[in-house]
């Protein structure tokens, strides 16, 4: 059983063992959320040239095997490669040393997993079926884009004011007052922001 958490990587030193499509997928969202990576592989997907063109110093590359010697002062690891056998061996290297690691072929040899994430800049949502069917998590992550779509950084920062000045001035009214505000367009939401610095709520 995999318990929901959300875990700060920003700047963490992360080692990524695999170089193909999957080491590429993961890599990509561990870099959007300030992980400091190193792909450890002896061939490496050609995409991951657009990532360190983006990402430039938080990710590196080293082409070798993997080696034991490469988990020194690593924060998590995501063991990718196509050999069961090395994976199996990342996941009993990092039990113990104690080091988090994700098998992406083995859920049971994995410390933690990967959900489908909307990350909407303030508004991130993890969405996940426990490893058991991922493509039900994709499709209820699609879903959840469409309608949770105005969410952006913004509007979630105004809401934030709003939160704020509810709580000093209106507290009896707070439930009210936040369904009302969830309900308006960005435009809406900043001229109700206005009203309620000048404490006019007529």
């Amino acid at each position: 059983m995999f318990y929901p958490i959300m875990l700060n990587i920003h700047e963490k030193k992360i080692l990524v063992v695999g170089g193909g499509e999957i080491a590429y997928r993961k890599s990509e969202k561990l870099l959007e959320f300030g992980g400091n990576l190193l792909v450890l592989s002896p061939k490496i997907n050609n995409k991951f040239k657009m990532l360190k063109e983006k990402y430039k110093d938080n990710l590196n590359f080293r082409y070798d095997f993997y080696n034991k010697l490469y988990l020194q002062d690593v924060f998590l690891v995501v063991a990718a490669t196509s050999s069961k056998e090395i994976n199996k061996q990342i996941s009993i290297d990092c039990k113990d040393l104690g080091i988090l690691a994700n098998i992406v072929d083995s859920k049971e040899d994995s410390d933690f997993i990967f959900p489908s994430i909307i990350n909407n800049d303030n508004l991130t949502i993890a969405i996940s079926t426990m490893g058991s069917f991922p493509y039900l998590s994709k499709t209820i992550r699609m879903d959840m884009e469409k309608k949770y779509k105005k969410f952006n950084k913004e509007y979630i920062d105004t809401l934030e004011k709003i939160r704020y000045l509810v709580l000093d001035q209106h507290k009896d009214k707070m439930k009210e007052i936040m369904d009302y505000a969830l309900k308006l367009d960005i435009d809406e939401l900043k001229n109700f922001l206005i009203k309620l610095e000048v404490n006019d709520l007529k």
